[in-house]
C-alpha cells in the first residue's frame, strides 16, 4: 500500500511541475508583439534588453505605457516589496 502511495506522490508532483512548465510558457508568449511594432525580433530584442536591465525573469512584468512629453512609450512594470519598479522597453511607434 505505502508503494502505491509513494508512486500517487511521485505522479502528483510531475504534473504539477508540468502544469508550472506549460504556465510559464504560456506567460512568455503573453506579451505578443504590438501592433506598431511591424518586427517581431526587434520587439523580442527590446524586450529581453529591458528584462536583462531589470534582472526580471521571463514571464514576469507587465507591459504598460506612459506619455512623456507627447510621445508614448512602452515600460515592464513590476511590485518588489511594497514598490512598483519599471524598466523602459522602447517607443510604442518606433523609428521607421
Amino acid at each position: 500500500m505505502e508503494a502505491v502511495h509513494e508512486d500517487a506522490v511521485i505522479a502528483v508532483e510531475a504534473l504539477l511541475t508540468s502544469l508550472d512548465d506549460e504556465q510559464s510558457h504560456e506567460d512568455e508568449n503573453d506579451m505578443e508583439t504590438p501592433d506598431r511594432w511591424n518586427d517581431h525580433e526587434d520587439w523580442d530584442e527590446a524586450l529581453e534588453i529591458a528584462r536583462e536591465k531589470a534582472d526580471l525573469p521571463s514571464g514576469n512584468g507587465t507591459l504598460t505605457t506612459k506619455l512623456i512629453d507627447g510621445r508614448s512609450y512602452y515600460y515592464l512594470q513590476w511590485r518588489e516589496d511594497d514598490q512598483i519598479k519599471s524598466q523602459y522597453v522602447g517607443p510604442v511607434e518606433p523609428a521607421k
